[in-house]
């Protein structure tokens, strides 16, 4: 009881900053500078969400986010999980060192490194570009962890009797192992997509025009550029979440299930 009772605390605490944002976006201007704060709205604003379109390119906005997330998750995918399986079924040289550089990068926030990637990045022409937004988050620690760990639960007898047959590596990893860690997949792709939707830091560096932005820098630019209409600015802020919650809800037993396999060993 007591375990369920924290659980419902820390849900509470995590759902209020979502339900104030919902609320502000329903209410007048008016209504939303009133102190003290009025939580349910006394007339619902549902036009705040179509003025927002009217006003800032949230198209736009919306359609570079979706395709710097789809390119960066596609990209983890594949070489997450080709790094993830070198690491847990080959043997190389230097193959200790590699995964201990793995460990230690997990440790090393963007921050620290944000300077040479942008100094890369225009040494390549890659600024204001697609490509500089999702070559830079193609490969990421985590993912590669974290395949790691889910290839080392399949039993190695089964990549053996592959060999035996003459399975070679690449079609083992492909027809064999890919398949056996389709839970794990899910969750890479959707903790890629949902860092790379949120990102913040990454398109700041990179879009220098606007029309690169995506929706996190763009609401960031919107708020600068005018006064701060709070009803506005929660009503963008709403609808970015819509699209990572509804993936998450739809795919949500899968996550569970390839978090819960890959921490194992």
């Amino acid at each position: 009881m007591l375990y369920l009772l924290v659980l419902f605390c820390g849900a509470l605490v995590m759902f209020i900053p979502f339900a104030w944002s919902l609320s502000t976006s329903l209410k007048p201007l008016s209504q939303s500078l009133a102190y003290p704060p009025v939580w349910i709205p006394r007339v619902f604003d549902w036009s705040n969400y179509v003025k927002i379109w009217q006003i800032v390119p949230l198209a736009r906005w919306f359609l570079n986010s979706g395709i710097a997330a789809t390119g960066v998750t596609l990209c983890n995918l594949v070489f997450d999980s080709m790094a993830g399986y070198a690491l847990a079924r080959l043997q190389f040289r230097g193959k200790q060192f590699l995964f201990i550089g793995v460990l230690a990068m997990l440790m090393v926030p963007f921050q620290a490194v944000m300077l040479p990637v942008y100094i890369l990045l225009r040494y390549l022409g890659l600024l204001d570009n697609y490509f500089g937004l999702i070559i830079p988050l193609a490969v990421q620690a985590v993912g590669v962890f974290l395949m790691r760990q889910a290839f080392l639960n399949l039993p190695a007898d089964l990549e053996s009797a592959a060999r035996i047959d003459g399975a070679g590596s690449f079609r083992t990893f492909w027809q064999l192992s890919v398949p056996l860690v389709a839970p794990s997949l899910l969750t890479l792709g959707l903790i890629s997509f949902m860092l790379s939707w949120n990102n913040f830091l990454l398109p700041l560096l990179v879009a220098n025009r606007e029309h690169l932005w995506t929706v996190p820098l763009g609401i960031v630019m919107f708020q600068q550029e005018y006064f701060v209409n709070w009803p506005y600015l929660m009503a963008a802020a709403v609808m970015t979440t819509i699209p990572v919650a509804v993936i998450f809800l739809i795919f949500q037993k899968w996550f569970v299930r390839g978090i819960a396999t890959t921490g194992m060993n």
